[in-house]
């Protein structure tokens, strides 16, 4: 400190306070979001904190001064969730031939009410799905509304696809009227369930299992949706026109936006336990789909990778954008793929943007013989 001139010393106590909270960011997945909120929300600022440390470390290493090493040791302490991140992967040449592909979609129900601008948005998602032509699709968001000609099951069983599962709505399926979690495979179902529902929710099914038979063996899917904090049209229009608004307009809007941010992540700290544990009474390897509605510095994510494997960071690269939802807040992976460490992916990578608000997921998995 002694070597410091004032604007540095000045600069030490920011970068002080930065890296205090990137080691509060790193350890709030820790806590679970009914317990504190704080913790919580402090999680979601990991990316911000650490992009201010590595500016730190940069900084003082260009002035040769050896309190970069303060920024550092917090980078070093949150490693676990930079490596969860970030991938670093060149693109890899698949070794063997997979068994069988597998696919995770929130469609956003096809478009149907023109949020992105464009023209035959359900067809083409149609035209993507029979190019990549999966064996295996977990739809998030689907719709069938047959009486409006808007049969999308029957244009994907089209494809190939000859068995399915679907969330079931008072104990049967309503597939000419649906809206919700959908499982379509070339394979054929063993079984299928539902591993948790919430009563309280308008799309009561959270997480959908099937059993699907290939080559002999049996795996588990899990098509899972968790809890949205449902936006309003307002609260993204605030979002991404923030300053635009005067400071007591966004005031009170910030709140109201903070207070669904934590109601929707304590009712998903639920719904993660109650999978969670339907994945420990699984008697066959798992493969989990779906939309968590979360970054995976958050809680849900660290829950399930503690015992699945996550191809992402296997074979991606760079931040693995999933969400384009919100323009002011680039780069959300909310959609993932993870499967049970006695499964092998064999790749993994992510379709285009203009389809959905999600981008596809796709990973090749081996069965071995």
């Amino acid at each position: 400190m002694k070597n410091l001139s004032w604007f540095q010393k000045l600069i030490f106590i920011v970068n002080l306070g930065a890296a205090i909270g990137l080691v509060i960011a790193s350890f709030s997945s820790s806590f679970e979001p009914q317990q504190s909120a704080l913790f919580y929300l402090a999680g979601l600022t990991y990316p911000l904190f650490l992009l201010f440390n590595i500016f730190f470390i940069l900084y003082w290493a260009y002035q040769r001064k050896l309190v970069f090493i303060i920024s550092m040791i917090a980078c070093l302490m949150g490693s676990s969730n930079f490596k969860s991140l970030i991938a670093f992967n060149s693109k890899p040449k698949q070794q063997e031939t997979p068994t069988f592909k597998i696919m995770s979609f929130n469609v956003r129900l096809f478009n149907k009410y023109g949020w992105l601008e464009k023209d035959h948005v359900d067809k083409k998602i149609i035209e993507y799905i029979k190019t990549e032509s999966p064996d295996i699709i977990a739809f998030q968001e689907f719709i069938n509304i047959t009486r409006e000609n808007l049969n999308y099951i029957k244009e994907v069983k089209k494809l190939g696809y000859k068995y399915y599962t679907l969330e079931p709505r008072n104990g049967k399926y309503t597939k000419h009227n649906f809206f919700g979690l959908i499982t379509f495979s070339k394979h054929k179902i063993a079984n299928w369930g539902v591993a948790y529902q919430n009563p309280e929710s308008l799309r009561k099914t959270i997480s959908l299992y099937t059993d699907i038979v290939i080559n002999e063996k049996t795996i588990r899917v899990y098509n899972t949706h968790f809890n949205s904090i449902r936006f309003i049209p307002e609260d993204y229009e605030f979002v991404e026109n923030i300053a635009d608004n005067d400071e007591e307009e966004a005031i009170k809007k910030s709140k109201n936006i903070l207070n669904k941010v934590m109601i929707s992540a304590r009712k998903r700290q639920s719904e993660v336990d109650f999978v969670k544990s339907h994945m420990d009474a699984s008697p066959h390897s798992i493969i989990m789909l779906g939309d968590f509605n979360e970054p995976p510095y958050s809680y849900a994510y660290p829950q399930f990778t503690a015992f699945l494997e996550d191809p992402f960071l296997k074979y991606g690269f760079g931040i693995g954008t999933t969400y384009d939802g919100i323009s002011t807040i680039p780069g959300l992976r909310l959609d993932y793929i993870l499967h049970s460490k006695d499964l092998i992916s064999t790749s993994f990578y992510i379709g285009p943007s203009q389809l959905s608000d999600h981008r596809p997921i796709i990973s090749n998995f081996l069965i071995e013989e």
